[in-house]
């Protein structure tokens, strides 16, 4: 605890002089550093010794009026000490924020990699049931193609061509497996959604509370069995952050067929996009994982207006 000899070497060194007539400029950096630099258990008793000493002093040597002594405690105490104060919790929030960032960060970088694992196993199990359904395509047309092979040529001719096109997709996806997704058990083989099923989607955004509005552009492109349930997985689980953050607000869904190229984008209005702007979260990372895997590139963030936006760009090969 500062004793009261030091107040008042303090006081007397900065020009408390003759009545305290003026406030020096030492008596500001002091009590600015006492607000700024010491606790409020500790600095508010200090200033309290300080008015005290203060008060003596103008007893013993005559003060100058009330309306003097006044002006010395209102700008040569308390306003430096309530501005350090101020310096100090300002500072003190800052830092809070910078290290819950740091802790928000430290988490997303830890909960990252099992978030990756995790979304890759499940591709794993759905591309498995495109590859099986291709298969299972391929043994019926070949079963089909057997029994007409000598009385309809041309029915069998075509169920060649079926299997021919179902096996190339199926290869396709099975050069994507290797290399890029670890092993996994198979969990049924029910037909995966694609793009046709996004209309499903946007109506169940709307009874969900979130006005959405369909708009397509171009041509549709033909795509694989794995690209088509990318495509929706994308605008599935960017509606599905829509209705968590931004309902009852409203959304755009857009699908766009350029040479080459699909578009997918899925924008809201808000109002809360602020909590998906850091690029956590389980759902943007699988979004990532899917659209990284066939070539595509995904951004997200917070638009002008402050709602959040979802892009993803994925190339399409005729």
């Amino acid at each position: 605890m500062i004793g009261t000899q030091t107040v008042q070497a303090l006081i007397g060194d900065v020009g408390v002089v003759r009545g305290l007539q003026a406030p020096a400029i030492g008596t500001i950096l002091v009590f600015y550093a006492l607000g700024a630099h010491l606790r409020p258990r500790v600095s508010e008793p200090t200033l309290a010794l300080a008015l005290l000493v203060t008060g003596a002093t103008r007893l013993t040597h005559g003060g100058g009026g009330p309306a003097n002594a006044a002006a010395v405690d209102a700008f040569g105490l308390f306003a430096p000490y309530l501005m350090g104060r101020f310096v100090r919790r300002r500072n003190a929030h800052a830092r809070s924020e910078e290290a819950r960032a740091a802790h928000a960060d430290r988490e997303r970088r830890r909960a990252a990699p099992t978030a990756a694992a995790a979304e890759r196993a499940r591709i794993a199990r759905e591309l498995h049931d495109v590859i099986a359904h291709n298969v299972s395509l391929m043994v019926i047309q070949a079963g089909g193609a057997r029994l007409v092979l000598d009385t309809d040529v041309d029915r069998a001719q075509a169920s060649l061509r079926t299997i021919e096109q179902a096996g190339n997709e199926a290869l396709a996806e099975m050069r994507r497996l290797l290399g890029l997704l670890g092993e996994d058990e198979p969990q049924g083989l029910a037909p995966q959604p694609g793009l046709t099923g996004v209309p499903a989607l946007i109506e169940a955004a709307c009874a969900a509370g979130l006005t959405t509005r369909l708009q397509t552009d171009g041509d549709a492109l033909p795509v694989s069995p794995a690209l088509d349930l990318c495509a929706y997985r994308v605008v599935q689980e960017a509606l599905t952050n829509a209705i968590k953050y931004a309902a009852p607000a409203r959304a755009d869904v857009s699908v766009r067929w350029r040479a080459g190229e699909l578009e997918l984008a899925v924008l809201d209005t808000g109002p809360d996009g602020a909590g998906r702007a850091s690029g956590g979260g389980h759902g943007l990372i699988g979004m990532r994982e899917r659209v990284t895997m066939h070539g595509g590139t995904l951004d997200h963030g917070r638009t002008a207006d402050g709602g959040f936006g979802v892009r993803a760009l994925i190339p399409v090969s005729r």
